[in-house]
């Protein structure tokens, strides 16, 4: 009998096409492995060595190209946000650390150990689309970002060329956020509204000029006190984005929850809301025989959210400033654009699935473009684990066979209640998450808050093996 793991790769990967029948049913096969054993290492994850050394044999092969793996997931995507009016697309880059594996080759420099020496790895840039109440609804791009072949770009450069000043922004690693930018707005979304939702390394000039002339939608947290309001781009400057927001009073106030490291898991803040239209100048350091000809004035709103009436020590308060070409007409549509922005944090719980639920960096596998392939694979059983981490609270009242198949949860209400009776209506979904939480450690005390992601992955890799 199927498990839902099966049902769930047959469906949302029946196209994928590597120009080879064999290779599209192994990567169904070792897919659905994976899946079930989604917190195992490679060789745990499969029940005969025969299906081990076939993987192995898959994550070498030339012939897997990484878009071929991802293309039936992003469209599935597509089509799931076709049926949103708004659709937040989260991007951010995060580090795969491959350091314990001195012997693996083709690995990029992704940080430093505490003795300064180079940690290698993979440098992964994910974009996430989430509805604005925090839903993954698939990935819509994952690339791997190469520093080393951005650096052979540049090395016949003198070092004083080198500088970040001097560089267009196709020589910079920075260009993967508008490069997103331009596959994304490619995809046929139909009538839904794609928001790029972007922390502070995202604050570029030529992601807002680029998302202006493409009619893009972005929100993105500043990291720069930049020059604004300028007539032309060589102006001796009069007004700074974070002293034209701080200087003005409180147009509103609202509250956001916030994920926080800690006995708690949330916490609520209480932001003024601050907002202003303000046109953004091109960097003085932009010409155009470097940068092009293009260097138009981007028209912008800035959004200041900051807690000021806060036991917290001053240097733990939010105070985020946010740039987007929304339309944002009244304090109203300030405050929506605050509460998406605190979505973005859902994409650092998938990085935290992906790494520590699904274990992508205990892979062995050696050479960098089969790790590659292996830890896109991981990626879309991370984003399965997270999305039915996450259903429970889209329709928690529903009947739990939505992502379970019968025998599976019939086992797991055998488990759970000690009987040996079955009901004829399968229970609620939030019933079955209890019961699977239950399973990863959670003890359903009347005083604990809801289940955490943690006991609800470890609890799906214990279903699996009843």
């Amino acid at each position: 009998m199927r498990n839902a793991a099966e049902v769930w790769v047959e469906s949302e990967f029946a196209a994928v096409s590597f120009g080879d029948a064999r290779l599209d049913r192994r990567f169904r096969v070792i897919l659905s492995d994976l899946a079930r054993h989604c917190g195992k290492t490679l060789a745990s994850s499969f029940d005969a060595l025969s299906k081990l050394k076939a993987s192995y044999r898959f994550f070498a092969n030339g012939r897997v190209s990484l878009q071929a793996m991802l293309a039936p997931h992003i469209a599935h995507t597509v089509e799931r946000l076709q049926s949103h009016s708004t659709v937040l697309v989260l991007q951010d880059t995060t580090y795969l650390d491959f350091g314990h594996r001195a012997e693996s080759v083709g690995l990029d420099i992704v940080n430093r150990s505490s003795a300064n020496k180079p940690v290698e790895g993979l440098m992964l840039h994910n974009t996430l689309a989430v509805t604005t109440e925090g839903l993954p609804l698939g990935l819509l791009d994952q690339r791997f970002i190469d520093r080393k072949q951005l650096h052979e770009d540049t090395a016949e450069l003198t070092r004083s060329e080198r500088t970040r000043a001097t560089k267009a922004i196709e020589q910079k690693e920075s260009r993967r956020w508008i490069d997103v930018l331009h596959h994304c707005h490619a995809l046929d979304t139909g009538s839904c509204e794609t928001v790029h939702v972007c922390d502070r390394e995202a604050d570029i000039y030529e992601l807002f000029r680029d998302a202006d002339s493409l009619s893009e939608k972005v929100l993105v947290r500043a990291a720069h006190n930049r020059a604004i309001n300028k007539t032309h781009q060589h102006e001796t400057p009069t007004d700074w984005i974070f002293d034209a927001l701080s200087a003005r009073r409180a147009q509103g106030r609202t509250r956001v929850r916030l994920q926080v490291n800690g006995r708690k898991k949330y916490r609520e803040a209480s932001l003024s809301i601050i907002y202003l239209p303000i046109s953004m100048p091109a960097p003085t350091n932009r010409t155009v025989a470097k940068d092009g000809a293009s260097l138009p004035m981007v028209p912008l709103t800035a959004i200041m959210a900051v807690e000021k009436q806060s036991s917290r020590e001053l240097h733990d308060r939010v105070c985020w400033v946010l740039l987007t070409n929304l339309p944002v007409n009244n304090v109203e549509s300030a405050i929506e654009k605050v509460q998406w922005y605190a979505q973005r944090w859902t994409i650092e719980v998938f990085h935290k699935v992906l790494k520590s639920g699904c274990a992508a960096e205990k892979a062995q596998l050696g050479q960098s473009d089969r790790l590659k392939r292996y830890v896109i694979a991981k990626s879309l059983v991370a984003w399965r684990l997270f999305w039915l981490t996450r259903i429970q609270t889209e329709d928690p009242d529903s009947p739990c066979d939505r992502i379970l198949e019968p025998l599976e949860w019939k086992l797991l209400h055998r488990k759970s209640c000690k009987t040996k009776q079955i009901p004829e209506e399968p229970p609620s979904i939030r019933e079955a998450f209890i019961w699977i939480a239950q399973l990863g450690g959670y003890l359903n005390r009347k005083s604990d808050p809801d289940p955490g992601i943690i006991s609800l992955w470890r609890g799906w890799d214990r279903l699996s093996d009843i």
